[in-house]
């Protein structure tokens, strides 16, 4: 019964969204199937025996889901950056100046350091 559990959630990870085309593929050449996604079933997926291969299967989603998170939060840094407005003054009526370089530098600096750790 434990068997058929881990099974089943398999199944319902492949279903998720993080996986793409690209993850099937890789998926299918490690199984050795060749799979049409457009058609595939359940049966198929079944087919592959999901209890022998869980380390491949388990491989990939995890792939495809460190992919969306990294996807996810780059999305995000863009957003940021790109709706991020500076506050300009004028300085003795000649130029504008910048004021609140901390936290421009702050956020730049929480970035970059959150791209490095991914």
């Amino acid at each position: 019964m434990q068997g058929y559990a881990k099974v089943n959630g398999l199944v319902v990870q492949l279903k998720s969204d993080a996986l793409k085309e690209r993850h099937w593929k890789t998926l299918c050449r490690q199984l050795r199937v060749n799979w049409v996604l457009s058609d595939l079933n359940l049966g198929q997926v079944w087919d592959v025996d999901l209890q022998k291969n869980e380390p491949v299967i388990r491989d990939v989603i995890s792939v495809a889901q460190g992919e969306m998170a990294l996807e996810e939060f780059l999305k995000q840094v863009k957003e940021t950056w790109q709706s991020y407005e500076l506050d300009m003054v004028n300085y003795q009526n000649k130029c504008r100046l910048i004021r609140g370089w901390d936290d421009l530098f702050n956020k730049l600096k929480e970035n970059i350091n959150q791209v490095m750790i991914v």
